[in-house]
């Protein structure tokens, strides 16, 4: 009976270990497609908002919080969301050289990463109905067009991501609508300066976007996607590349020049030999050197975050001198 009970002991230990491995790998496929290296993305837009609210004197340290988790839960469910509906429109394949492959290979269920998305975006929600108590009914529009434009990302009935409309939608939802947005969640206000800040905030995002889309060009063309980069061609997503990260920096200058923004702002042109770098690549990328823009999406994301978090220091510097 000792030898029974220790057989059992051992099977219970095994199956103990199989439960808790099984677990981790759920875990670790679930924080795969969640993407989180992508989190500058929806960050650095409600930090722009949050320190503008700063500079004006109206910064609210928990409604600052609480835009923050809005916004990156919403960011989560588009990028789950996203992660599904590449798989099941065969653009991400057990040999795509860049996709996750958690789902495809079987690490998450397609069942169980749909119900993560939706856990994200009610989270977002929560957070939503939190701030229209706070601050009004404005942010009931923000928060129905984020979460449709998120959702539809790559989701029925819209999936924009697959169509040429899908860099201006990104524009609009991770630039003005959520630099603007998180300025009135924070502030309770609107202003011309929250839009100044939010348009090369939102040209960046968009290039990483376009930079994914004409790497992809000949997978997305195999599935049948209809993006910009397919459509126009390689030579055309070339130069868009190159107009979106350069109109960044053009944009910010323009509105400091204006008045709009304050100069401190102009600390984000530290970042400029990320832009040299990635003008660079993209040069060599037009030529059919395809290796050099192998990382483009991930390379444009750190240009985003760099520009994007001196942006930042630049507001939160210039809020505390006008103290």
């Amino acid at each position: 009976s000792a030898e029974v009970g220790s057989a059992a002991r051992v099977a219970l230990g095994t199956q103990q270990k199989t439960f808790a491995q099984r677990t981790r790998d759920q875990i670790g496929a679930l924080w795969e497609i969640a993407r989180p290296f992508s989190f500058t993305a929806s960050t650095v837009p409600v930090a722009a908002g949050g320190a503008l609210a700063a500079v004006e004197g109206a910064f609210n340290p928990l409604l600052f919080i609480a835009t923050l988790v809005g916004g990156v839960a919403l960011h989560v469910g588009t990028n789950v969301t996203n992660e599904i509906y590449d798989v099941r429109k065969g653009v991400d394949t057990i040999v795509s050289p860049r996709a996750s492959h958690a789902i495809v290979k079987g690490r998450i269920t397609d069942r169980a990463a749909y119900r993560f998305a939706i856990a994200a975006f009610l989270v977002a929600t929560l957070v939503g109905l939190y701030l229209v108590s706070v601050r009004g009914w404005p942010i009931v529009a923000f928060g129905i067009i984020g979460l449709v434009g998120g959702y539809t990302y790559t989701a029925p009935p819209f999936q924009y991501k697959f169509g040429p409309v899908g860099i201006p939608l990104v524009f609009l939802l991770m630039g003005p609508l959520m630099v603007v947005g998180s300025y009135y969640a924070v502030s309770g206000r609107f202003d011309l300066s929250a839009v100044a800040a939010s348009i090369p905030v939102g040209l960046l995002v968009a290039a990483i976007l376009h930079g994914n889309e004409w790497r992809d060009i000949s997978e997305d063309a195999r599935a049948g996607a209809k993006t910009f980069s397919v459509q126009a061609g390689r030579a055309a997503a070339h130069w868009l590349y190159v107009a979106l990260v350069v109109g960044a920096y053009l944009a910010l200058s323009a509105a400091v020049v204006a008045g709009l923004l304050p100069t401190w702002t102009l600390l984000a042109m530290l970042s400029l030999p990320l832009l040299v770098r990635q003008i660079r690549s993209s040069e060599l990328g037009a030529t059919g050197q395809q290796r050099a823009i192998a990382m483009i999406d991930l390379e444009t994301a750190q240009l985003h975050a760099a520009f994007g978090y001196l942006l930042v220091v630049g507001l939160v510097i210039a809020a505390l001198l006008a103290r």
